[in-house]
């Protein structure tokens, strides 16, 4: 369903395109429950513990976990990243998280940072993390209460990433930009270039179908226009104007990085985003089937029929099968939009189908691109062709 890798030329990328290229599923996604403490309106999985509690699926126990991890290391997984819901939530996360650490495993945590209080930190610091991913809402507590429905916690969110980045661990910060937080782009940037940690923003929302099967095609989010315009403004004021327009000449020339979407879709090994679901990673949800990817409720290999390599072996079979549109394949916007099967699917209710969302929201880049000075750099070529 995407196109093929380019060979390694660093030791990260030789490890990566071997797990590609052999079907190891080299990372892996545990979600720990989709209970959390906030209730974002734009949430893509969160239920409420009644819900989970009325579930047919029993929740995953330590022990499962600690089954699938021992089998998935024998498979070949070296990064884990543990999330929710809110994964600090899960009454037995550090016996769990501890467990991996000593079992090898190279850790990320998605947290929303509200429940790491100074004991919390002390126990990332005896056994660090590769890095934990704290999603910053807004600049407030009004932020928070009107989008998150959660009073009180932009202090104590502030408070983790300051005590993380002051112990020396890795923090990365990730925003979800909705039309609820819109105004405070321009201090999240700043915020996250003050503590010196990473930040990925990302406008588009996925339409949140594992929550809501009826929300195919929806979600709290921008228009198209609306998406283009906050990726652009975030890409100038966190990269500067030089790096800005150089993305944007090469949105005009075909080809630009991908967005930023979920923490899943970067890879754990180069930062970089790639879509390897299916054919080197994988995620498994909270009530035990094995899927591609967090975005996707289908295709999915129940873990409590199947032992972890052959759910794996099964879950490659069936994600090589998958296809996206011929239309989005043939596509002159191709290289700029990047559309992937769980966009297509959550948009249309079909990896097959054309998620015209991302259709205007990569012909409003495009637009903008179009209206901007080529970068200062760029110099006449011999045959009169900028280069």
């Amino acid at each position: 369903m995407n196109k093929p890798q380019s060979p390694p030329r660093t030791l990260s990328d030789f490890l990566a395109y071997k797990a590609i290229s052999m079907r190891v599923p080299l990372s892996g996604t545990f979600e720990l429950s989709p209970v959390c403490n906030f209730a974002c309106r734009m949430c893509y999985v969160r239920k409420t513990q009644a819900e989970v509690d009325a579930s047919p699926r029993r929740p995953m126990t330590l022990d499962d976990w600690l089954s699938l991890a021992e089998q998935a290391r024998d498979a070949g997984t070296l990064y884990l990243l543990l999330t929710g819901g809110e994964p600090l939530l899960w009454p037995q996360f550090f016996t769990l998280y501890d467990t991996l650490i000593d079992m090898g495993f190279l850790i990320s945590v998605n947290t929303n940072g509200s429940l790491i209080d100074e004991t919390a930190a002390a126990r990332f610091l005896a056994k660090p993390p590769q890095k934990i991913n704290i999603t910053l809402y807004g600049a407030n507590d009004a932020t928070y209460r009107r989008l998150c429905g959660a009073d009180g916690v932009f202090s104590r969110v502030d408070r983790a990433i300051r005590m993380l980045t002051e112990a020396g661990i890795r923090v990365k910060i990730n925003c979800s930009l909705t039309p609820e937080n819109a105004s405070d782009l321009d201090f999240i940037v700043e915020y996250a270039k003050a503590r010196g940690a990473q930040l990925s923003v990302a406008a588009y929302m996925f339409p949140p179908i594992r929550r809501d099967p009826t929300m195919t095609g929806q979600n709290e989010r921008f228009t198209p226009e609306e998406s283009a315009h906050y990726t652009a403004r975030f890409w100038e004021k966190n990269h500067g104007r030089d790096a800005y327009l150089k993305h944007m000449q090469a949105i005009r020339d075909g080809y630009a990085e991908p967005r930023g979407l979920d923490e899943s879709c970067i890879d754990p090994v180069d930062g970089k985003i790639h879509c390897r679901a299916g054919k080197a990673s994988y995620w498994i949800t909270w009530d035990g089937y094995m899927t591609p990817c967090g975005m996707m409720p289908e295709p999915k290999v129940d873990l409590r029929k199947l032992s972890f390599a052959d759910s794996w072996h099964a879950l490659t079979e069936t994600a090589a099968k998958l296809t996206l549109s011929g239309v989005c394949d043939s596509c002159p916007n191709l290289n700029v939009c990047h559309p992937c099967a769980a966009i297509a699917y959550a948009e249309t209710g079909s990896c097959a189908g054309i998620p015209t969302y991302m259709c205007r929201m990569t012909q409003a880049l495009h637009r903008i691109a179009c209206t901007l000075p080529p970068p200062e750099n760029r110099t006449p070529s011999p045959h009169g062709e900028e280069i």
